[in-house]
């Protein structure tokens, strides 16, 4: 199993790829990649922004509570981001904000889980591995042609 230290590098390396996926992303920022019958994947860079950053505070609070911690304040006061800017603003709020309390993560609250269905079962690795995942597979979908 991964250590703690190892995880936050995994979640840093993701918030990087989702970084530079947005500053790619300007001419198309607001061109879905299809409709909506393709979900997800037909989603515009500004549509996978709106989703994956607030996202953020859901891994957070969930590793948060898995752990006994109190869970960040969310800093967004809104999902909407009309530019590759905001999005940039927005990620680095959220990150920074999940940043201030799972750096505390320990290896040995690695297995904990807040109990519970859905990802409250989830242990606090395997929240830690969904989160970089979430943002690398996003940034991916971002930084596919059109």
């Amino acid at each position: 199993m991964p250590t703690a230290d190892e995880l936050r590098a995994g979640i840093h390396g993701g918030v990087a790829a989702l970084r530079t996926a947005i500053q790619v992303s300007e001419a198309n920022w607001d061109t879905p990649k299809g409709t909506a019958d393709d979900g997800e994947a037909g989603w515009s860079p500004r549509q996978v922004a709106e989703h994956v950053i607030p996202s953020t505070m859901m891994f957070a609070n969930g590793i948060c509570a898995a752990c006994g911690y109190e869970g960040p304040e969310n800093p967004l006061s809104s999902t909407e981001m009309p530019t590759p800017a905001d999005a940039l603003a927005a990620l680095d709020a959220v990150v920074a904000a999940a940043e201030s309390k799972v750096k505390y993560v320990q290896d040995e609250e690695l297995g904990k889980s807040a109990g519970g269905e859905g990802l409250g079962a989830a242990p606090v690795s395997m929240l830690m591995q969904g989160a970089m995942w979430h943002f690398v597979d996003h940034a991916a979908q971002m930084s596919n042609p059109f």
